[in-house]
C-alpha cells in the first residue's frame, strides 16, 4: 500500500500491526485495561482496528503534545491515503477537522459566540434550570439521573446556547447519536452520511430568527455547508460528550462516603472536575490525524496519507506526568489533562463544561447531599454505540431533599 520507510523501525515490516483492537474499547465497560496494553517503550506504535486496517497510535502525553501541534499531521481527512479512505467516518466536520485557513477564521467566528455576555448569560440558564431539575427529583427514591436531570440540562442549555429551538430537540438528538456512531462498517457509514444530510437541512431550515442566529454565529438567511457542519458538530458531539462526562462524574462521586462535603466550594468541584476528565474522561480511543507528506513523529517514521490516533487517555494516564496515574487525587495540581485537546484546536467549550458540572455538584449537595449510588454493577457503565464513552445509567438513592 504504501512504500515502506527507514528508521527506528528498521529491520521489521512497520506495516505489520504489533496489537490488535478488534473492538471499540470505548464501548468496553472498563476500557484502562484494554488500551493500556499499547503503552510500550515507543511513544507510537502500530495498531489494528477492527481486523481491518492499520493506524499509528500514539501513547505518551509528550507525543501526543507534539502530534496536536503538529502541522505535517492534518485534521482534513482529504489527506488520508485513498486504501483507507472508506475506514474514515464523514462526521468528521468540526472544528477540530478543519485546518488552517479555514480553522483560523472559523474559530474565531465560533469564538464570538462566547463573547460579551454569554458566558454569564449560560451560567444564569444553567443554574436556573439545574435548580428547577433537581427540585423535581424524587425524594427518598431511587432515580436515574441520565434521563431525568443530565440529558435534558445539557441538551437544553447547549441547544439554548448554539441558538437552536428547544423543540427541535428531539429531531436533532436522533441524528446527532447517529452521527457520532464508531465507522466500522460500510452500513455505519451510510447511516452518518444520511444523518449528517439531515443535520444540514435542520440547519438550513432554521427560522430567520436574528437573535437566534446571532447566538449560533449564524449570519444571514443562508447558512453556509461548511458553518453548518460546524454547529451541527458542536450540538452533537459538544452535545454527547459531555452529557458522557457528565454521567460518570456523577456516578462516581456519589459513590464516595460523605461526597458532598467535598463539593462544597468552587475550587473543589474544579479539582474534582478535572481529575474525573483525566481518570476516566468521555474520549477513549482519540483524535484522528492525516499525514500530509512523510513525516517523524516522536522517532517513529510516518508515510504520507497514513492515520494518526492520539490517545488521550493514555496522555492522561502517562506516569512521566501523572504521579499514580491510574488513582483518582482530589488534589492532583497542576491537572493538564488533554479531554480538551491541545493548542489551536483546544475545544472552545471548555466554559460550558466546567459551567455544567460546577453547577450541577453544587446544587445536588445542597438540596441531595445524603444521595447515593446503591451499588457497583459495572453494567450501569456499559454505554451506547457513540465515539465518546459514559455509563449508560446514573441510579442514585437520592435520600431525603434538603431546604436551601
Amino acid at each position: 500500500m504504501h512504500q515502506e520507510i527507514p528508521g527506528s523501525q528498521a529491520g521489521r515490516d512497520p506495516r505489520c500491526p504489533a496489537h490488535r483492537l478488534p473492538d471499540d474499547p470505548g464501548s468496553l465497560n472498563n476500557p484502562y485495561p484494554v488500551i493500556e496494553r499499547l503503552r510500550t517503550a515507543e511513544p507510537v506504535v502500530r495498531v489494528r482496528l477492527y481486523e481491518r486496517f492499520d493506524v499509528w497510535w500514539v501513547t505518551s502525553y509528550a507525543a501526543a503534545v507534539a502530534a496536536l501541534d503538529a502541522p505535517e499531521l492534518a485534521g482534513d481527512q482529504r489527506h488520508v491515503h485513498p486504501d483507507l479512505a472508506e475506514h474514515v467516518s464523514p462526521m468528521r466536520l468540526g472544528l477540530i477537522d478543519k485546518d488552517p485557513p479555514a480553522h483560523t477564521r472559523l474559530r474565531a467566528e465560533a469564538l464570538r459566540m462566547s463573547s460579551g455576555g454569554i458566558l454569564p448569560a449560560f451560567r444564569r440558564h444553567v443554574g436556573a434550570r439545574c435548580a428547577e431539575l433537581v427540585d423535581a427529583l424524587p425524594p427518598q427514591s431511587t432515580t436515574d439521573l441520565v434521563p431525568s436531570l443530565i440529558e435534558p440540562l445539557v441538551d437544553e442549555t447547549t441547544g439554548a446556547f448554539l441558538g437552536l429551538p428547544h423543540r427541535a430537540d428531539a429531531a436533532l438528538r436522533a441524528h446527532a447519536d447517529h452521527l457520532l456512531r464508531p465507522m466500522t462498517s460500510a452500513a455505519t457509514r451510510a447511516q452518518i452520511t444520511r444523518a449528517r444530510q439531515a443535520l444540514r437541512q435542520h440547519i438550513r431550515d432554521l427560522p430567520p430568527d436574528p437573535g437566534q442566529r446571532a447566538a449560533a454565529g449564524l449570519r444571514g438567511d443562508a447558512p453556509s455547508d461548511e458553518w453548518a457542519d460546524v454547529l451541527l458538530q458542536m450540538y452533537g458531539a459538544g452535545r454527547r460528550s459531555t452529557a458522557d462526562f457528565i454521567a460518570t462524574l456523577l456516578l462516581g462521586v456519589l459513590s464516595w462516603e460523605g461526597w458532598a462535603a467535598h463539593c462544597r466550594t468552587p475550587r473543589a468541584r474544579r479539582l474534582v472536575t478535572d481529575e474525573y476528565l483525566r481518570l476516566d474522561g468521555p474520549i477513549v480511543r482519540g483524535v484522528w490525524r492525516f499525514a500530509r507528506s512523510d513525516t517523524v513523529l516522536a522517532g517513529t517514521p510516518i508515510a504520507a496519507g497514513d492515520i494518526v490516533i492520539v490517545s488521550l487517555a493514555l496522555a492522561d494516564r502517562d506516569p512521566a506526568v501523572f504521579p499514580a496515574p491510574t488513582r483518582l487525587d482530589l488534589q492532583r495540581t497542576p491537572n493538564r489533562h488533554l479531554q480538551f485537546g491541545h493548542g489551536a484546536h483546544r475545544c472552545i467549550g471548555v466554559p460550558l463544561v466546567h459551567a455544567l458540572a460546577d453547577t450541577l455538584l453544587a446544587t445536588l449537595a445542597r438540596r441531595f447531599p445524603d444521595a447515593r449510588t446503591p451499588d457497583d454493577d459495572p453494567s450501569h457503565r456499559r454505554g451506547r454505540a457513540s465515539v465518546f464513552r459514559g455509563p449508560a445509567r446514573v441510579p442514585a438513592d437520592l435520600g431525603p431533599r434538603h431546604p436551601l
